[in-house]
């Protein structure tokens, strides 16, 4: 995600496609550990959210939309982004905020209500 948001913000910091067996070796063994970190800091967040939009949802069934949940995800995360980077210029930022939204999408694919058909 912070390759991606520094693309956006900046698409002159392309990253070179040239990369050896090493560099890759490398983004394997980074990816593996920051999921792992991530996951383990994620988890309390990330379920009581998905506990209050699933108790929202269930009130309001139009807080059900997958796109609800995206939008409260990244807002959430922007919460505890904005106080640091204010302008949002920071490719870590951006990254944060999107992961807050993708989880929010995650964590909704898997949430069921009583009366869902799906």
């Amino acid at each position: 995600m912070i390759a991606l948001a520094t693309m956006m913000l900046d698409p002159g910091q392309a990253i070179e496609p040239n990369l050896t067996l090493n560099d890759l070796t490398g983004i394997a063994a980074a990816l593996i550990m920051a999921t792992m970190f991530g996951a383990a800091l994620a988890l309390v967040p990330v379920w009581i959210g998905g506990r209050l939009m699933g108790r929202a949802a269930a009130l309001n069934p139009g807080l059900a939309h997958p796109a609800i949940w995206a939008i409260v995800g990244g807002a959430v995360m922007a919460l505890g982004v904005l106080p640091l980077d204010p302008a949002l210029e920071s490719p870590l930022g951006l990254a944060l905020i999107a992961t807050g939204s993708i989880s929010g999408v995650i964590v909704r694919y898997d949430t069921r209500w009583s009366d869902d058909s799906a």
